[in-house]
């Protein structure tokens, strides 16, 4: 097993504290839903926690809907992370006595990009860690096998198509499956690249399909657009994606409505038909 760690010798400490974007400022004080996410985030599950060190978190959507399509409501939040190998969408469980409960896996829709030097690198704490298995990662059970070995012992884990990032994040675990996302070429570590940053998100009907909801990302000129068809008692996602070209006129999601989407000559509804 081949490893790669990097070591920073400064750290910039901030206080516990979470900050809201423009679409969630004004309500973010009274609000039923953000109120929940608040109280869980800040009382029993903080984000992005390395050592002693907590980082401001910024919140910029929060959307309360059943996202897996089973009958209950689900919080989907949307994070502006610090660290550059940490998710930008986060699915909460939540109960009938309104307990959450956050999902492992989270999404960063969007492909990789080159490093902006926007965001931390869990590296560069002496936190983390890349490694691959064999050549290509090996047979499909022992890459199954590492990543559950992985899952078991890290707070944060990636998986990528050739290799897997670890890192010593305090908390529940955090994993991203970035396996279908195209890689550098002959690259072994996650050193050189970034995800990508989410625009907006929005949940709700399809044009095409009115019987189940589903979760879009913005992300540049595209639109990621998952099903999530469950979600195992492990945290991991049974999900389909596809991602479609944002029509000319794209102007974003209209809050509230779901997949409807605001344009120059009005409003239309979101469709995976290019």
């Amino acid at each position: 097993m081949a490893a790669h760690m990097k070591r920073q010798s400064m750290l910039l400490f901030l206080p516990i504290s979470l900050l809201f974007g423009s679409k969630l400022a004004s309500q973010a004080e009274n609000h039923p839903t953000v109120e929940v996410l608040k109280k869980y985030i800040l009382e029993k599950d903080y984000p992005e926690v390395f050592g002693d060190t907590h980082y401001h978190v910024r919140i910029e959507n929060v959307l309360d809907v059943d996202i897996d399509n089973d009958g209950k409501r689900e919080l989907v939040a949307q994070f502006y992370p610090h660290y550059r190998q940490s998710a930008s969408v986060v699915i909460y469980k939540v109960s009938p006595e309104r307990e959450l409960t956050r999902v492992a896996e989270g999404l960063a829709p969007g492909p990789l990009q080159k490093l902006s030097g926007n965001y931390l690198d869990s590296h560069e704490i002496g936190e983390a860690a890349d490694f691959t298995i064999g050549q290509g990662q090996g047979k499909p059970e022992e890459a199954d096998r590492a990543l559950q070995i992985a899952l078991a012992k890290f707070g944060g884990v990636v998986a990528y198509r050739s290799f897997y990032h670890v890192d010593g994040r305090k908390g529940p675990t955090s994993f991203l499956d970035m396996r279908n996302v195209e890689l550098p070429s002959n690259t072994g570590d996650c050193n050189s690249f970034e995800f990508s940053k989410v625009r907006e998100i929005a949940a709700g009907r399809l044009r095409e399909d009115s019987s189940k909801n589903y979760l879009a990302a913005w992300v540049g000129d595209e639109i990621y657009v998952y099903l999530i068809q469950g979600i195992s008692s492990r945290g991991m996602l049974d999900k389909k994606l596809w991602v479609v070209k944002a029509p000319v006129d794209f102007k974003g999601f209209i809050p509230g409505q779901g997949l409807a989407y605001k344009t120059t000559s009005g409003t239309a509804l979101l469709t995976l038909a290019n």
